[in-house]
């Protein structure tokens, strides 16, 4: 699955160790909630997922060069429904790379898996991604307010969710 400058592709064991780089950032500890992680807890996360049946797609820039990956977990087909997750490098941030891989990401969700809503959690402090995520067409559901303790503050978790229905309305071409 492409898009105009990224391309999905499985995500492969070889690619835990970048995902440890990125998962280790401050940026990534501080907007995630979580502490820095070795390598073999990444992979068993990742073991965890598979098992689960969760989707996980590696992104790759116009060099074909390794920038991050997206995922859809907790797929229920019988609810039609599934979470997205994203992750970039930290030198991949800020250049449009993560609109384009959740965008490709929700189109597979949307056409191929055939659900009919995908959501997300985001903290209030990560006013980028939801900026971001509303561009896309998530609208907020809800919020629980100051529910992650993050670099000695807390903060809101927002619920973002996006019908079918309405991507098809915003991305008709």
């Amino acid at each position: 699955m492409t898009g105009q400058r990224v391309r999905l592709r499985p995500f492969e064991t070889e690619d835990i160790k970048e995902l440890q780089r990125w998962s280790n950032d401050p940026v990534s500890i501080l907007l995630v909630g979580r502490a820095p992680q070795a390598y073999e807890q990444i992979e068993r996360q990742i073991m965890s997922k598979r098992q689960k049946g969760d989707l996980l797609l590696a992104i790759e820039n116009e060099e074909n060069k390794l920038i991050g990956w997206v995922f859809l977990k907790d797929i229920e087909h019988e609810h039609g429904r599934a979470g997205i997750g994203i992750l970039l490098a930290p030198e991949a941030r800020g250049q449009g790379y993560g609109k384009e891989a959740m965008k490709a990401m929700i189109r597979i969700g949307f056409d191929q898996l055939r659900l009919h809503k995908i959501y997300l959690t985001t903290r209030g402090l990560n006013e980028q991604a939801i900026a971001l995520y509303k561009k896309i067409g998530f609208v907020i559901e809800g919020k629980l307010r100051e529910h992650a303790f993050c670099d000695g503050q807390y903060y809101d978790t927002y619920y973002m969710g996006m019908l079918k229905s309405e991507w098809q309305i915003s991305n008709k071409s």
